[in-house]
């Protein structure tokens, strides 16, 4: 918490900058993981309902599993890195 506020002014308004970075980096992986999901489920649902329903989609439901381990993946390595430099200690200079 000391990182973000100060009693000096220009550090207290560079803290706060750097908090509302950190709050649009959690949102900013929030939508980028319901975009690739939803665009997923978007082709399963176009493939299934206006192509044959019942060959065709099954190239896509593996992909869509697949792209799913991968989504998570990548998900997680970017909270993780993210977690990591927001809990490292910074020494004063």
């Amino acid at each position: 918490m000391a990182k973000w506020f100060s009693i000096n002014p220009i550090i207290l308004f560079v803290g706060l900058i750097e908090l509302a970075g950190e709050i649009t980096k959690v949102i900013s992986l929030s939508f980028r993981l319901y975009g690739n999901i939803y665009a997923g489920e978007s082709v399963l649902e176009t493939a299934s309902h206006k192509l044959f329903a019942f060959i065709i989609p099954i190239p896509f439901y593996s992909l869509e599993i697949i792209v799913g381990f991968v989504q998570a993946l990548v998900f997680s390595m970017l909270t993780l890195a993210f977690m990591v430099i927001l809990t490292q200690k910074h020494e004063a200079h």
